[in-house]
């Protein structure tokens, strides 16, 4: 996914924030955009705007990533998370933001899931193409 696409998309503010004036750890936010010096300008749930380091947010890893997942989880997880992954890839079939908006919100109602279901929502990749396109 390029950064155009993530304008307009849900991501998950990472919970595991320490630092966090806007105060939207673990909150949903949409993308307004990506200024020239890597900051992400968002909306979050509560309305409030705030800009975040491309590192700071996540957002739902492929299907595939996340079926695969479900076939290698750890015995220990508990049934509800492995019925949770499974919605999680259910809603992403629908490809609406509604639903990808739901599926964070599953990650974000249970934070066990974080690694299993997210990655970062901007990787090294997307930098270096934005870099060399200026």
């Amino acid at each position: 996914m390029k950064n155009q696409e993530l304008n307009g998309a849900f991501v998950l503010v990472d919970p595991r924030l320490e630092n966090d004036p806007a105060r939207g750890q673990g909150r949903l936010a949409m993308v307004n955009y990506e200024s020239l010096d890597n900051k992400v300008y968002v909306s979050l749930e509560t309305g409030r705007e705030a800009v975040y380091d491309r590192e700071e947010l996540l957002k739902l890893k492929p299907k595939e990533d996340i079926i695969a997942a479900l076939s290698d989880i750890d015995p220990k997880v508990s049934e509800r998370d492995y019925l949770e992954l499974y919605k999680i890839t259910l809603l992403q079939d629908r490809g609406t933001l509604k639903s990808s908006g739901q599926a964070l919100q599953i990650v974000q109602e249970r934070p066990q899931l974080l690694d299993l279901a997210t990655q970062p929502a901007f990787t090294v990749e997307q930098a270096l193409e934005k870099s060399q396109a200026r």
